[in-house]
């Protein structure tokens, strides 16, 4: 969405208007195909006589698959198209004579202001030259920070006494997991416990030193940093867990420390290209500035970072020499890294999938020269030999938008979703009234679970609540993100009677359990949910849930109709029969069930991928 306010003006005096409410469903979903089309398009991009892809290396591999992931997640590029398709057609609409930025970001106050130009409107507070270099500046300072702290880790190197005793010198599996979100045995399928029943079952197979932890990222989540507190997000970090900067001193990071050096020059060769300078005419309008921030950010702040993490993972695979390695977040930036890294030295590697694979995410939509070699040594983007998958959903879409081989995928079952439909199962009238009261809920009242981040909602959570206030014996219980706290809603809910917010920690399970209904924007609890046989209504549409809603398995719901979709869904109950036969036809069809041995089929796939690696016969590792 675009968050922007302007002030417009057709003649008849002065109005202020959202930017955001020209952009209708249809429009968004065109930004995000043209935001993909034109980063996928820039590896064909010449620079310095060779393409984007085959100009820069490491090792013999592409950059381009660290710098596709940085335009993409940055979202300035998503954000151009959004403001174009926007301003188009408030242009079209208001037809206005002036037009004054009152409140925007840089990127769309740029689009903004270059866009009224050339329609000849006149168009003030935009951006200016030395607003751009400025953010240019800050970008290089915040580059140089994360590089210096990143190479002072007081842990770097001492890997020599940092194995535990328990660690045989050479395991079979390498599970490289994130320490922020590391807690195995989670019960909930939080953000803290992504694979740890998997990894629970690996060990009752394999046995518990058959098996090394290496720990990525920071210690605490993005939450507990970004409030300046102390709160860690792990209930208990293992001492098993070795960060793997101990297993990467100085010495192991001379090709991060090069591409560090060579920074200025690399931006130099983008910035000179007539490809790239070409490039960034969007839609007609000159986004150079944009582009050229973008292209500072990958060279600074992307490449420096990415050959830092394949230089640890190496160093970590050189120690361990495992025969095989095992993470989550595979797509993503360290876990390309690792990719690469696992496949030069021929480690056997599977990717877990451990949240919903969103159709917009570009970490998994790759056309196809992506997976074919390039250049020599370039053996295309770094897939796992085995990506295990929660349903024939997920399959499907690698299949067709990331053009991985079938060979390369197997539905194993999702472990969060067995966990929070075997604990369902567990309630009875007594502890779901209990869970009621403990909310809120007046006994009687029907109970609607919201479940999703209130950054993503916040443009329709005042119309849902209005919405539901409107009908009478209706109480929401707000379920905030892991990433977030109550007080993010405190403003929101104050003097609303019926509505509540319930604890970040709270499990999930008993308030599934106490509901009637879910709403959401683009929370998956939706389709834990549907497998639970509780109907759940999408708003802020579109999003990422859309294409269930498009299926008829969610109920959605523009903001102009939650009030009338919200009663439906509680008390239509043609309409829930409607909603549960479309839900168990599609349920089948796609495989999304809870099966209870997700996490075993999980282990025995990775245990059969490395007897077949080590050649090992039968049961034994």
């Amino acid at each position: 969405m675009i968050d922007a306010t302007l002030i417009i003006n057709a003649g008849s005096g002065e109005r202020t208007v959202e930017l955001g409410a020209y952009l209708d469903p249809a429009a968004e979903e065109a930004a995000h195909q043209l935001a993909y089309e034109w980063i996928k398009q820039l590896r064909h991009v010449m620079v310095d006589g060779r393409s984007f892809r085959d100009r820069f290396t490491i090792r013999g591999d592409s950059l381009w698959w660290f710098s596709e992931i940085y335009l993409h997640k940055e979202g300035a590029i998503l954000d151009i198209f959004r403001a174009a398709e926007s301003t188009s057609a408030l242009i079209e609409r208001e037809q206005p004579l002036e037009i004054r930025v009152l409140r925007a970001a840089d990127v769309v106050k740029h689009v903004v202001v270059e866009l009224a130009s050339r329609r000849n409107i006149q168009c003030s507070n935009g951006m200016t030259s030395l607003r751009w270099r400025l953010r240019r500046a800050k970008l290089e300072w915040r580059a140089r920070m994360l590089t210096l702290s990143a190479h002072r880790t007081r842990s770097r190197g001492r890997a020599q006494t940092a194995i535990p005793r328990s660690q045989p010198a050479t395991p079979p599996i390498a599970a490289f997991i994130h320490r922020a979100f590391w807690r195995s045995g989670g019960d909930d399928g939080s953000a803290e416990s992504y694979i740890g029943p998997v990894l629970e079952a690996l060990e009752d197979i394999a046995g518990k030193n058959s098996i090394a932890y290496v720990g990525v990222g920071p210690s605490r989540n993005f939450r507990a940093r970004s409030e300046g507190n102390a709160i860690r997000a792990v209930a208990t970090q293992s001492e098993a867990v070795v960060p793997v900067e101990r297993y990467a001193p100085l010495a192991a990071l001379a090709a991060s420390r090069e591409t560090w050096r060579e920074r200025r020059n690399h931006y130099r060769l983008l910035a000179s290209s007539d490809g790239l300078r070409k490039a960034a005419l969007i839609q007609g309008i000159d986004c150079w500035p944009i582009v050229r921030e973008q292209l500072a950010g990958i060279v600074s702040l992307q490449w420096p970072w990415s050959v830092r993490a394949m230089d640890e993972a190496g160093a970590a695979l050189d120690r361990l020499k495992p025969a095989a390695v095992l993470t989550y977040a595979e797509a993503g930036g360290w876990g390309r890294a690792l990719m690469l890294e696992a496949r030069r030295r021929n480690i056997p590697s599977v990717g877990l999938q451990h949240g919903f694979i969103y159709r917009t995410w570009l970490n998994y939509r790759h056309e196809p020269d992506e997976m074919h070699p390039g250049m020599p040594g370039d053996a295309g983007f770094p897939a796992p030999t085995l990506t295990l998958l929660f349903d024939a959903y997920a399959e499907q879409h690698l299949k067709q938008a990331g053009r991985y081989p079938q060979e390369r995928l197997r539905v194993t079952g999702s472990p969060r979703l067995d966990a929070t439909i075997g604990t369902l199962s567990s309630f009875h009238a007594e502890s779901i009234e209990r869970t009621r009261l403990d909310n809120g809920v007046e006994r009687g009242a029907a109970m609607v679970l919201v479940t999703t981040k209130e950054r993503q909602a916040r443009h329709v959570l005042p119309e849902l609540l209005s919405a539901a206030e409107s009908i009478a014996g209706v109480s929401l219980v707000i379920k905030p993100h892991p990433a977030e706290t109550a007080a993010s809603y405190a403003a929101l809910v104050a003097g609303r009677q019926h509505v509540h917010v319930a604890s970040s920690a709270a499990p999930l399970a008993p308030l599934l359990a106490a509901s009637r209904a879910v709403v959401t924007v683009n929370s998956t609890v939706a389709l834990d949910a549907a497998v639970a046989g509780i109907p759940a209504l999408v708003i802020g549409l579109p999003n990422n849930l859309s294409p269930f809603v498009d299926a008829g398995i969610l109920a959605g719901a523009e903001s102009s109709q939650i009030r009338q979709q919200l009663e439906r869904i509680l008390y239509d109950e043609g309409f829930r029969q409607q909603l549960s036969a479309a839900r168990s036809s599609f349920l089948r069809q796609h495989a999304m069930v809870s099966t209870g041995t997700a996490a075993a089929r999980s282990a025995e796939a990775v245990i059969e991928l490395v007897r077949h690696g080590c050649g090992l016969p039968g049961k034994e590792i």
